[in-house]
């Protein structure tokens, strides 16, 4: 019987009730949502299933220990009483990731520093050799996760972000990460519409990442079949056998399906951008996409109602406040105006801006793009015709 592990996959804050939803469709049984993460046991097989099918997991790590850490000297005996070298070879390299910080362990260097020498102290006085560092890429990845007094260390087994799809992608000015598009797309109820047939479309795609994200959802395409590197490769504790199973079922399971996916942009270079990125994942002839000024947006003729989602943008930027507002009034009125019965999502960066829609919303969900504490703002829109703006 394979032996059963603890897995932490870590989210953006806001979404980790989709993600043990996400989890609980790949038949990973009673997912645990945590803060900034969902945990789940069973075989290593589940983990690595994970890895390479979630849309919305940053990360996926393989729980080793927890204990108590109240000072430094406890966390480096803690971590010493782990068995390293089932986990990395002698004369590999490693790094450590660590996140959290307490009274004792108030910098994340420091802490890193003193869960490193632990590792490479217990495997140099087994066998007098000592593994090296590797920030970049490394045998092993360690992730230690503080929280209070209390450490966490794992391995981590997806290596590089989750995000990053394993494919080249040319970003706009302020790209939205992969995961978060994808976790936005399941709560807009996305997975379903798409069984249903219904459209979904960006009124400003910037580099496409709704649209790509939204079309693997749809064709059951999981983003890890693209990636080429993974924290477990050569880890010591890799089943290559299990790997290689996932891998022919998450390749048995994509489809090969009509899309009714459409995106536009203002922007020729956004255009560009996006045709590339759709190339590149095999996705050109599936999706629409074209240029166009918000202000002329609508609907295609006979295209039923379906899901608006966009990202508009923030007016993060010095000066970009008052066209932020304006974009957002104008997305507003379009959307009354021409997407008659269509739901609107759009992620506002910040209270403001949402109501500058001038919409009523059926929901408000708070999630989180990178340090910004965003609104998932959820507009039904009425199905009777306005004849004039605002």
């Amino acid at each position: 019987m394979a032996a059963t592990h603890q897995f932490t996959a870590t989210v953006t804050r806001g979404a980790e009730e989709v993600l043990a939803e996400e989890l609980a469709e790949l038949g990973i049984q009673e997912p645990r949502v945590l803060r900034g993460a969902v945990g789940f046991s069973g075989p290593l097989a589940l983990g690595y299933r994970a890895c390479l099918h979630s849309r919305l997991a940053s990360r996926v790590l393989l729980v080793l220990k927890s204990g108590a850490a109240p000072t430094a000297d406890a966390l480096y005996a803690g971590v010493r009483t782990i068995d390293w070298l089932e986990h990395i070879d002698p004369q590999g390299t490693l790094a450590v990731d660590f996140v959290g910080t307490s009274r004792a362990l108030n910098h994340s260097g420091f802490a890193a520093r003193k869960v490193k020498d632990a590792v490479v102290d217990s495997i140099r006085d087994a066998t007098g050799e000592r593994p090296g560092v590797d920030l970049k890429n490394p045998h092993l990845r360690i992730n230690v996760h503080l929280y209070r007094e209390d450490a966490t260390v794992s391995v981590d087994l997806s290596g590089s972000p989750l995000h990053l799809r394993g494919l080249s992608r040319h970003q706009g000015e302020a790209p939205l990460k992969e995961t978060l598009a994808a976790a936005i797309l399941r709560l807009s109820g996305w997975p379903e519409a798409a069984r249903e047939g219904k459209p979904l479309f960006d009124p400003m795609c910037g580099c496409g990442t709704f649209l790509t994200e939204a079309a693997g959802m749809a064709l059951g395409k999981a983003p890890g079949l693209t990636r080429k590197h993974w924290g477990f490769a050569r880890w010591r504790g890799h089943d290559k056998a299990a790997w290689r199973q996932e891998l022919k079922r998450a390749e048995a399971s994509v489809r090969d399906l009509s899309l009714n996916i459409r995106g536009a942009d203002h922007n020729p270079n956004a255009i560009e951008n996006t045709r590339w990125n759709l190339d590149r994942a095999g996705l050109s002839g599936k999706v629409q996409v074209e240029l166009g000024e918000l202000e002329d947006t609508e609907p295609r003729p006979r295209e039923t109602p379906g899901l608006l989602v966009t990202n508009p943008p923030f007016g993060e930027r010095l000066g970009d406040g008052e066209e932020a507002v304006e974009t957002y009034r104008l997305l507003g009125n379009v959307m009354r105006r021409r997407f008659l019965g269509w739901t609107g999502w759009v992620l506002a960066g910040s209270p403001m801006l949402g109501k500058q829609l001038g919409l009523k919303p059926k929901s408000k969900t708070i999630i989180f793009n990178g340090p910004i504490e965003c609104r998932l703002v959820e507009i039904p829109i009425s199905a009777k015709k306005v004849e004039r703006d605002r």
